[in-house]
């Protein structure tokens, strides 16, 4: 059961390996990009690439959904990115159901656990493999592995990262459930949790008054979606691509040195390396700047959208 690219790599895996893949529960076609084209989930169509049925329920409440389920007589249900399971859908399958899980639970529980260790400048994160419950990413921990964030790397660098340790660790997972070898899984520590909720359009509004490296960190960790976005001259300015370099200018204030740009923080200044202008295309920053006139170079700012 999984939704997008990275639930399609362990789907392959599992294909793979020695186990059978009876059928693939995914999200229903969505509309996408301006033309609003209806498109497959990445696991659609990778389980048709490998000639597997597919399920789309448009609830994983409707009562069908488990009545599909159920005819499937599976062993085990592997999760990865798809939806909170009610009780009843659990119990279709004779041995529960595993979560791929993209941190070290019980940290960053919820929907967007890599975009916020990202975000909060975790230099360390991981993949945990762990027994469904009906609670959020709150079930026994079966395998973990840890997985490092490098200083410039976005979402899609560490989901990379997690693909091959992240498979490790299903097999792992799946040969103790196999060898009966869950009464010693330790409950996760759920006072230690901390949230990952989805992310929102707000999270990606800059705020100069902060230093330059949380504001890269967000800017990684939310790029391509929801960005990191401010204002100039009225209209919505996306940083794509920055880096933190040493210094001391105004919050928002730019300093154009060359074909390069420059804009203060609350601490230390941020190098905009890539940058879109509502309505246009990404482009570097010497590219940017080529189109401005000079004079106008010298008065740049860029504001926190209110």
């Amino acid at each position: 059961m999984g939704t997008p690219t990275f639930a399609a790599h362990f789907l392959e895996h599992l294909h793979q390996g020695p186990h059978q893949v009876v059928a693939v529960a995914t999200q229903p076609d969505r509309p996408v990009g301006r033309g609003r084209i209806l498109t497959a989930p990445p696991v659609k169509v990778k389980a048709q690439e490998l000639g597997i049925p597919v399920l789309q329920p448009a609830s994983v409440k409707d009562d069908n959904f488990a009545e599909e389920l159920l005819r499937y007589d599976a062993d085990l249900f592997v999760v990865v990115a798809f939806s909170i399971l009610p009780k009843r859908v659990l119990g279709c399958a004779k041995l529960g159901a595993v979560n791929i899980h993209g941190s070290l639970l019980p940290k960053y529980r919820g929907a967007a656990p890599v975009q916020w260790a990202i975000a909060n400048g975790d230099k360390v994160t991981g993949v945990s493999v762990f027994l469904l419950d009906e609670k959020m990413d709150h079930g026994p921990i079966l395998e973990q592995r840890k997985i490092e964030i490098g200083d410039d790397e976005t979402e899609e660098d560490i989901l990379n990262k997690m693909v091959t340790p992240g498979c490790e660790a299903l097999d792992a997972a799946l040969a103790r459930i196999l060898q009966g070898d869950l009464a010693s899984l330790p409950a996760q520590e759920h006072e230690k949790s901390s949230p990952a909720p989805k992310l929102k359009k707000e999270d990606g509004k800059i705020d100069f008054e902060k230093s330059a490296a949380e504001i890269h960190n967000r800017i990684r960790a939310f790029f391509p979606w929801p960005g990191g976005f401010c204002e100039l001259k009225g209209k919505t300015a996306y940083f794509r691509k920055t880096a933190v370099v040493e210094g001391s200018l105004p919050p928002g204030k730019a300093r154009v040195d060359g074909d390069k740009l420059f804009v203060g923080t609350g601490n230390g200044i941020l190098e905009v390396l890539e940058i879109q202008l509502e309505g246009k295309r990404s482009m570097p920053a010497a590219e940017f700047l080529r189109g401005i006139q000079k004079k106008d170079k010298e008065n740049l700012c860029f504001k926190t959208i209110a």
